[in-house]
């Protein structure tokens, strides 16, 4: 074999050879590639990808503000003792009265007339006592003369037995007509304090309201006739949730408008607060002391209160649409860990779309905000974004 044809299969095999190596190479280089890419595929879940949100500060103001019913500090009512008729009608709703001062006259001559019988009686009880007290002194100095005779043996016992008796029924005599004047006295102190309650009378100084009682009108025992209500303080009621009511303390200081236009302020303190909640609304009601010198506030009228807090309460505002739930049982979605969880929440003022957070929130937490109506507590989530 020439030289030349030794060199061209040389050439030929190595030519194959290296073929065979590119071939080999690019094979395993594209297998290599595609499992990398497999490594790199998404692994399927079925957790929920969510963004948060944190809660925002509310701009810390002077306190809380709750909606109030102006009240009288003091009712009394106006009430007949005696049965009667309206002789005279003294007073008409919105006057001002003093305690004790005359609101109703009712026929009295009844009355009159009856202490007229009784003083009557009374003087023949004392005419009676008299007359008895004056033969006890006769009977006593028989019978005791009758007894120093019977034992000198100079009258009989029957004698002495005579005088006993006499000075016992004198006794008996003095006895019962001192319990007659008694009872006499008695029943005319009895008639004199009716003859008094034929004058109604205000129970507290005030003004009248809820009058009613007219002229000629009968009365029976414990008729009302109106209320006088001291309205020179005056309580505004409130109502606090108790997840609030801790915050509330007796002499807190407040301060109360008629409307969010009033230009008066006026002050009060925190005067009492109810021991239980109502039942339904689960609410505390506390009542706020104002006073009220010139009468400018009326019972009856709707308030707003403002709370000022020795310890402020600090709130947190967050979009209303991510809130759940109804009035009085309101909640959101937090993230916790990945896992979602449902948090009470006590809602306050709503502005712009935005909800002011009274309690509930320490301000650290990942609100859910997106994807709320696939969610429910205890469901697994990715958060995408803050």
């Amino acid at each position: 074999m020439s030289k030349k044809r030794m060199i061209s299969i040389v050439i030929i095999v190595v030519i194959f050879i290296g073929g065979v190596a590119i071939f080999n190479g690019n094979e395993f280089q594209s297998t290599f590639l595609a499992k990398d890419k497999q490594s790199e595929a998404p692994v399927a879940s079925n957790k929920v990808a969510v963004q948060v949100i944190s809660p925002q500060k509310a701009a810390q103001g002077e306190g809380l503000h709750y909606k109030a019913t102006l009240e009288a500090d003091q009712e009394g009512i106006v009430s007949s003792k005696n049965s009667g008729k309206v002789i005279s009608v003294l007073f008409n709703d919105g006057k001002q009265v003093t305690q004790g001062e005359s609101l109703v006259i009712l026929d009295d001559q009844d009355i009159k007339n009856q202490i007229k019988s009784a003083e009557s009686q009374l003087e023949v009880s004392k005419a009676s006592l008299q007359k008895s007290e004056a033969s006890l002194e006769n009977t006593q100095r028989s019978y005791d003369r009758t007894k120093i005779l019977a034992q000198q043996g100079v009258v009989a016992q029957a004698e002495l037995d005579n005088a006993e008796t006499s000075l016992k029924m004198i006794k008996a005599d003095i006895a019962s007509s001192q319990a007659n004047i008694q009872a006499a006295q008695t029943n005319i102190d009895n008639l004199k304090t009716g003859l008094a309650d034929m004058i109604i009378r205000a129970p507290i100084t005030g003004v009248m309201d809820g009058k009613n009682v007219s002229l000629g009108q009968f009365l029976a025992p414990g008729s009302v006739l109106g209320k006088v209500k001291d309205i020179s303080v005056i309580d505004a009621a409130i109502e606090v949730d108790q997840a609030l009511i801790q915050t509330i303390k007796i002499g807190q200081k407040a301060r109360v408008k008629l409307n969010e236009d009033d230009t008066n302020n006026y002050e009060g303190i925190v005067k009492s607060i109810n021991p239980s909640a109502d039942p339904s609304s689960r609410a505390f009601k506390v009542k706020i002391q104002l006073n009220n010198e010139k009468l400018s506030l009326r019972p009856g009228v709707f308030a707003k209160v403002m709370l000022t807090d020795d310890v402020k309460v600090q709130k947190f505002v967050i979009p209303v649409a991510l809130i759940t739930g109804k009035e009085g049982d309101y909640s959101v979605y937090i993230n916790d860990n990945g896992i979602v969880k449902k948090l009470a929440v006590t809602v306050g003022n709503l502005v712009n779309n935005q909800a002011e957070i009274k309690s509930g929130l320490q301000g650290n937490e990942s609100i859910i905000s997106t994807n709320l109506n696939m969610l429910q507590e205890g469901d697994e989530i990715t958060v995408v974004s803050e």
